[in-house]
């Protein structure tokens, strides 16, 4: 009697995965291409189950050959094959997939497309004790958080690390103890690489305490990395005090003189405090050198000193929004915007002026106070509206953007779309290229706007929502007149030609939203989407799906 087909297929991929042990990866690869050859149309489970583990295995290989592309298309193959399983073990693969599926795309640059990818996993397997199961959500947690230290979003990543370490960190499972010791060393390389070396020193130390003297080939080396981690930590802490006793040198060689070149010295050299500070996010300190540049040069007529100052006052506002510290930042531009907001400073503190109301309006609506939000970006328009500067002008537009969005979410929709259109008015001719970009967005934002209103009435008031999709597709227009390369207003393009009946015409566009913008648009569009669904959006993803 012949091998059974089960155990023929899981021969196969036990030797690929041996293969890849020893990084033969070209020799793993071509096993896993003898099993899909051999049982990829198997429809018996237990088959289909080795065909899973093989995809997963190709995924995993091509990554570590840096073909990306194949490795992302790999797991999309195997979707197709088994995402519809109902079967425990394919779901516990299929789940597996999805996570290397969105390390794919985070080595191909979109971190935002991989996200949602590890919440369906996390919510698929919600409240599940299987051992095996463990390993998936210790896999999706970390994948989520390294996706998130990606997009900078480390406040939302950073628990998730610490998470993965409280769950599994004394788990008999020596693959679970890995996936702990990983967390932790990811959390400290974010936070260094983000310069914050004391938080990093702490991730490192449990670490090693804890995983010091394990048995574990995996768990010795995660605590090698960890010592060397440390030293570079250190390394760089040494060299922010090195930088930091050179400025204090420069403010003692200088803080008393009368000179005008040497109050500007000590004026940059403080706001260079300031910077070492930020990048050590010592936040505190920081503010009080904001505070001595304040005290300092607050009435110094000067232009480089007033620049000094301008700076000291937009990051001041800044760092205490940061520290949740809102009504009194808020409080701060309030006593300062008045003093320093004049049309005939120097552009450096009007640019400056122009970004601390932004923030200014932005604190507003931390605050839920929607109408003094409006009326901060009213303020920016009516002090910097007819500024000719370039680091003025993006400002105000993307101010008058900002107002447009606002103004809808109040229910204030002509008001809202007036706003998007003064963009496009008033700096249709710009010479800078950034303005112009400003502008495309804003007609891009204003077809949105209608796209969702359409939306609301779709059901109910059918010709009333055609006649908005009518206006969204010449605002989406105008805006591809400029950006003719514009992933989201192309996937905008095709949404309203899917929902006018054009089926041919919105899968060109979306096919080309997507070629432009990859994976990472197509989560966008599918997600925005979903905010006011319709019936027909069903139709869209799966149009979107084949893809």
């Amino acid at each position: 009697m012949g091998e059974a087909p089960e155990q023929a297929a899981q021969a196969l991929v036990d030797n690929a995965h041996s293969l890849m042990d020893q990084r033969q990866y070209e020799e793993a690869l071509a096993l896993m291409g003898q099993l899909f050859q051999r049982f990829g149309s198997s429809s018996a489970q237990a088959v289909q189950v080795q065909v899973a583990r093989a995809f997963i295995g190709k995924a995993i290989t091509l990554g570590q050959l840096e073909r990306f592309e194949d490795s992302l298309a790999s797991c999309n193959e195997a979707l197709r094959l088994f995402a519809a399983s109902t079967d425990t073990k394919l779901r516990e693969l299929t789940s597996k997939v999805l996570i290397h599926k969105a390390h794919a795309l985070m080595n191909l640059g979109q971190s935002e497309a991989a996200v949602p990818l590890c919440d369906e996993v996390l919510q698929r397997h919600d409240g599940a004790d299987e051992a095996g199961l463990a390993q998936v959500m210790a896999g999706a947690l970390l994948a989520k958080a390294d996706a998130l230290g990606e997009l900078n979003r480390l406040d939302e990543g950073l628990p998730l690390y610490d998470e993965v370490f409280r769950r599994f960190a004394g788990a008999s499972d020596v693959v679970l103890r890995y996936h702990a010791a990983l967390a932790l060393l990811s959390k400290a390389i974010f936070l260094r690489l983000s310069n914050r070396p004391r938080e990093a020193l702490s991730c490192y130390e449990t670490l090693m305490d804890h995983f010091r003297g394990a048995s574990d080939a995996r768990l010795r080396d995660m605590v090698t990395a960890a010592q060397e981690g440390l030293g570079r930590t250190l390394e760089m802490l040494k060299s922010a005090e090195v930088e930091l006793a050179s400025v204090e040198q420069v403010l003692r060689d200088h803080s008393e003189s009368r000179e005008h070149a040497a109050r500007e010295k000590v004026a940059q050299a403080l706001l260079a405090k300031a910077e070492v500070l930020r990048q050590q996010h010592r936040s505190e300190e920081m503010l009080s050198v904001f505070d001595e540049v304040l005290r300092r040069f607050d009435k110094a007529s000067e232009p480089a000193l007033r620049d000094a100052v301008a700076e000291a006052i937009l990051y001041k506002g800044v760092v205490l929004g940061n520290l949740k510290q809102t009504p009194e930042a808020l409080a701060f531009y309030e006593a300062m915007i008045p003093r320093y907001g004049g049309p005939s400073e120097p552009v450096l503190v009007r640019a400056r002026m122009a970004k601390s109301l932004a923030y200014k309006a932005v604190f507003l609506g931390r605050m839920d106070r929607r109408e003094e939000e409006v009326a901060a970006f009213d303020e920016l328009d009516r002090r910097y509206g007819g500024d000719t500067e370039p680091e003025v002008r993006e400002e105000v537009a993307r101010g008058l953007a900002c107002k447009g969005e606002i103004l809808w979410k109040l229910n204030r929709l002509e008001e809202s779309l007036a706003a998007y259109e003064e963009v496009a008015r008033r700096y249709h001719g710009a010479p800078e290229a950034s303005v112009r970009e400003r502008v495309a967005e804003a007609l891009n934002d204003a077809g949105v706007v209608l796209i969702f209103e359409a939306k609301r009435c779709w059901v109910q008031k059918r010709d009333q929502a055609l006649a908005f999709l009518e206006r969204a597709s010449a605002k989406i227009a105008a805006s591809l007149e400029r950006q003719p390369r514009g992933p989201t207003a192309l996937w905008n393009a095709g949404y309203i030609a899917f929902l006018q009946g054009k089926r041919d015409q919105a899968r060109s566009l979306l096919a080309e939203s997507l070629q432009l913008g990859g994976e990472q648009q197509r989560s966008r569009g599918l997600q925005g989407g979903a905010l006011s669904p319709i019936p027909e959006d069903e139709e869209l993803r799966a149009l979107v799906g084949s893809l």
